[in-house]
Formats: structure tokens, C-alpha cells, sequence
């Protein structure tokens, strides 16, 4: 049964900056995640809520890691009398699609390292709007192979791409069948930056709902 009314989106916000013992800046990381504000009309919301703030928690005990790193480098390049640039990591989120079958959103991870480019990741999640379970590649198709070969050629025919001469067994190398959202248009599925050589941002194809179909379970609406 759809639910009685529709998830309203906020968010939990997670967010922390860390300083080395003399004061300077090394770190600030900033996850702002997903939370649905109503889970009184809409109780599924709860489990979802729950699921964002366990990844979030998760995230920050590993920021703590990523900070002695900070530290060590930052340390390295006083005594150097290098300049040293703090590491800076945000994260933002989209709701993509909301139905009755399924609510898919993705997030933007962002990390910038001091590097001559910042590293960029997408992230994806698909859940049930009536418990608010996450959902798996194999909750959608019925056919890995079949996704993957179709997913590739979609690759392969990108333009960007194609002028990188990467062959067919690059962009498979580079596919994650769980890397997928579903939006109003179909599914798009990326490959992660950096997953291909001199690649640095994500890469990512959306195949209309049409043209895998035979392979879906999720009838679009």
C-alpha cells in the first residue's frame, strides 16, 4: 500500500574541523546527509533516517583516521618550510526520484587534498518507501551480465570517453554494479573518478527504462 503522504527532506548534518596542536587548520569535513522530517505520516522515513545517520557515524570515525594523516603531513611540511593546504571534505545529496516503488537518491562526495585535482565521488542509495529497506542491484534485475554488457556499450559510446581511447575492458574494469540511481529518465549508472586513468570526476550514463526493461523488475511509471 503507497504510504499516506509523501517524505519531506531535510537533513543531519555532520560536521567537524580539526587543528593540529599549534592551532592550524588541517581538516574540516561536512556530510550533509539526508532525513526525512515527517516519519510520523511517512514511517518509513525512520529506517531511512536511521540508515544516513549509521553511514554518517561511520564516516566520522573515519575522518578521525584521515586526521592523524592530516596531522603527520601537516607536520612534515612545517618542518619542511613547505606551504601546506588543509584537507577539506564535503558531502551534499539529491533526492532523484520519489514514487511509490522506490525512492533513489545520490550524493556528491568531495575531497580536496591540496591535489592538483580534487577528488570527486558519487554515491547512490535506493530504498523501499513503504519500510524504508535498502535496496540492492538484485532488488531491480534480474540479469547482472546482461545490465553490465548494456551499461558498457552505453559507456563506450560516450563521446568524452571514446577520445580517452579506453577500451571495452577498462570501462568494465571500472563498472560497480551497486554504482546506480533511478531517476525520472531511467537509470544512470557512473564510474568513479580517478577509476580511469586521467579520468578525475565521475563518469556517468543514464539507459532508459525501455532498453532494460527485459532485464528489470521495476516497471516505470
Amino acid at each position: 500500500t503507497p504510504a499516506s503522504e509523501p517524505p519531506e527532506w531535510g537533513e543531519q548534518v555532520f560536521t567537524q574541523t580539526y587543528t593540529a596542536g599549534d592551532g592550524t587548520q588541517v581538516m574540516e569535513v561536512r556530510y550533509t546527509l539526508p532525513m526525512v522530517q515527517n516519519t510520523d505520516a511517512f514511517p518509513a522515513g525512520a529506517v531511512i533516517n536511521d540508515w544516513y545517520k549509521a553511514d554518517g557515524a561511520s564516516r566520522m570515525e573515519s575522518a578521525e583516521t584521515n586526521y592523524e594523516q592530516a596531522v603527520a603531513d601537516y607536520d612534515v611540511s612545517k618542518s619542511a618550510g613547505f606551504s601546506f593546504s588543509p584537507v577539506t571534505e564535503e558531502m551534499s545529496y539529491e533526492v532523484v526520484l520519489s514514487t511509490d516503488q522506490v525512492i533513489s537518491i545520490r550524493r556528491t562526495w568531495y575531497i580536496n587534498s591540496g591535489a592538483a585535482y580534487p577528488t570527486v565521488f558519487q554515491l547512490g542509495e535506493n530504498f523501499d518507501p513503504q519500510t524504508g529497506i535498502k535496496l540492492t542491484f538484485t532488488d531491480f534485475f534480474t540479469d547482472a551480465q546482461t545490465v553490465q554488457e548494456r551499461v558498457v556499450d552505453a559507456f563506450m559510446a560516450k563521446a568524452d570517453l571514446a577520445a580517452g581511447g579506453f577500451t571495452r575492458e577498462e570501462i568494465a574494469g571500472a563498472y560497480q554494479q551497486e554504482q546506480f540511481c533511478l531517476t525520472s529518465d531511467g537509470y544512470t549508472f557512473w564510474l568513479q573518478g580517478n577509476a580511469l586513468n586521467a579520468v578525475h570526476s565521475p563518469v556517468e550514463v543514464t539507459l532508459p527504462y525501455d532498453s532494460l526493461k527485459d532485464v528489470s523488475m521495476y516497471a516505470a511509471q
